[in-house]
């Protein structure tokens, strides 16, 4: 009997003010809807040039190796795989 009457009140308080919250979110709905939705952001036709060239120029990026290298400024690089005059080698690029 008393699981009865407690479940019967957790039903009772998990639909209390059900209909307003229904309501609400109807009313957020339609508010939404009558406004058009903006465009996208996105960069200019520059910016996006630009960022094509960069992954031109880098594209050898994807050779790295977690091995670390030092670089003749006495700065820490990673190893990296590149072909050269037809023979795969290592050299020490900036991570």
């Amino acid at each position: 009997m008393l699981a009865h009457v407690y479940a019967t009140s957790v039903d009772e308080e998990r639909h209390r003010g059900e209909n307003e919250r229904h309501a609400r979110h109807r009313a957020l709905l339609a508010s939404h809807a009558a406004r058009p939705l903006p465009r996208a952001a996105r960069p200019l036709l520059p910016q996006r040039l630009g960022a094509a060239m960069l992954r031109l120029v880098r594209r050898d990026r994807h050779s790295l190796t977690a091995y670390p290298c030092r670089l003749p400024d006495g700065r820490i690089g990673r190893t990296a795989v590149v072909l050269q005059n037809g023979d795969w080698s290592l050299v020490c690029r900036v991570a």
